[in-house]
């Protein structure tokens, strides 16, 4: 098999798709550590070779799709999540009339062993709680890990990446779905509220459906340089921004656009509240640094 991955000189696990040509790639195999170039013509398949042009080192798809997913959610240092009822519950929502919401982490971890499960990443929310997540292509949660982190209290969530194939991978389409979406995301648990014996099941609606059902306290997110703003409408037609996590540039541009809009900061809350008269201004000002990064 042509190989789709390659390990780039920052440690980055990289897709073909977001590297320069040939020896420029600055690449080396994620296998064997040699140096690889990238082949993007127009005849095969764009794929890694090596520079010395040995045949490919045997690699496995769905845990380079893993590892690639991992990546993505590591640098972002979160992703939005559906809530269900329990969820809230478990997480400590105030709230769970939202159809999904963003989960900020202060740690992520890869690989950690709990108990006698190694889920693909343990995350820390900014509120302490643990949460797993686990990356699926071919193999997924069963019955019995779905129990074992019920008996740990652990809330797991499960990203259902099938319909990305090796032909049909695109890095800007994944990092959507893994971040953004809540389509492909389902809870492994909690599936239940404690003590009431309901049963939460997996959506059978469509994502746009469930929005509509439930949506409530709507949350925008914009990227500047890679690192997500937060734009929350509270309940008054106010609304809350705050950086995801922390950057002294992005918390500085952050700071600016609030006090041209007459914000008020909350130490609580570490974000910065606009009063709903400048909210949609702005809005547009943060969508359109935005648009410029």
């Amino acid at each position: 098999m042509l190989s789709l991955f390659a390990l780039h000189a920052s440690n980055r696990f990289v897709h073909i798709t977001e590297v320069e040509r040939g020896l420029a790639c600055n690449c080396r195999c994620a296998i064997c550590g040699e140096v690889v170039l990238a082949r993007q013509g127009d005849k095969r398949e764009h794929h890694f070779a090596h520079s010395s042009n040995i045949e490919p080192c045997a690699s496995n798809y769905e845990s380079d799709l893993h590892r690639f997913a991992k990546r993505v959610i590591l640098e972002a240092g979160g992703l939005v999540v559906p809530v269900t009822a329990a969820v809230a519950q478990a997480l400590g929502f105030s709230d769970d009339r939202a159809s999904s919401i963003l989960l900020a982490c202060a740690d992520i971890k890869e690989e950690v062993v709990i108990g006698d499960r190694r889920p693909d990443l343990l995350a820390t929310t900014t509120e302490g709680l643990g949460v797993v997540i686990e990356i699926a292509y071919s193999s997924f949660c069963d019955m019995e890990k779905r129990r074992a982190y019920e008996n740990m209290q652990l809330p797991a969530l499960e990203i259902d990446l099938r319909a990305f194939t090796p032909s049909a991978f695109d890095v800007t389409q994944v990092k959507r779905v893994v971040l953004e979406d809540t389509a492909c995301k389902y809870w492994l648990w909690p599936d239940r509220l404690e003590g009431t014996g309901m049963v939460e099941q997996l959506p059978t609606s469509p994502p746009a459906a469930l929005a509509a059902q439930r949506q409530f306290l709507p949350e925008e997110i914009v990227t500047i340089r890679g690192r997500w703003i937060s734009i929350k409408e509270l309940p008054s037609g106010d609304i809350a921004i705050k950086a995801v996590r922390f950057d002294p540039e992005i918390v500085s541009a952050v700071r600016t656009v609030a006090r041209a809009h007459y914000g008020r900061y909350r130490e609580t809350h570490h974000n910065w509240v606009i009063p709903r008269f400048r909210a949609e201004a702005a809005r547009t000002q943060l969508r359109a640094i935005a648009s410029a990064t």
